[in-house]
């Protein structure tokens, strides 16, 4: 069987025999009504996970920074004890330094003059 534009008939002759489509569209209203609050739902569902997320990772950013903050005062607290320690060894040293200058200059100073009396 063959097709022809000729075999398929109008829906309606004129206007008039047109069919009603009012009342279609009351009927997909609410259709599009049920669908923007699905959509709606969707939104929030999403927002409101995106927006957790978030806020766990602004603890976990603000731990973080609690964390390095008090890491660098236990740094700065080492540094200055360090730096004390040093200052305080480095004093230890010269003090052993001039006592042996001062023991060496004695001895060579006995020396000689034991050596001069000698002669």
């Amino acid at each position: 069987m063959q097709l022809e534009l000729s075999n398929f008939q109008p829906l309606a002759a004129n206007e008039e025999e047109a069919p009603d489509l009012a009342g279609a569209e009351q009927l997909s209203e609410p259709i599009i009504e049920e669908s923007d609050q699905g959509l709606a739902s969707l939104i929030r569902s999403v927002g409101l996970t995106s927006i957790t997320d978030i806020d766990n990772l602004v603890s976990e950013l603000q731990e973080a920074k609690n964390y390095l903050r008090s890491e660098g005062e236990r740094i700065r607290a080492e540094t200055a004890r360090h730096i004390a320690l040093t200052g305080a060894a480095s004093a230890s040293v010269k003090i052993i330094f001039d006592a042996l200058r001062a023991w060496r200059t004695a001895d060579h100073s006995a020396h000689n003059q034991s050596q001069a009396s000698a002669f």
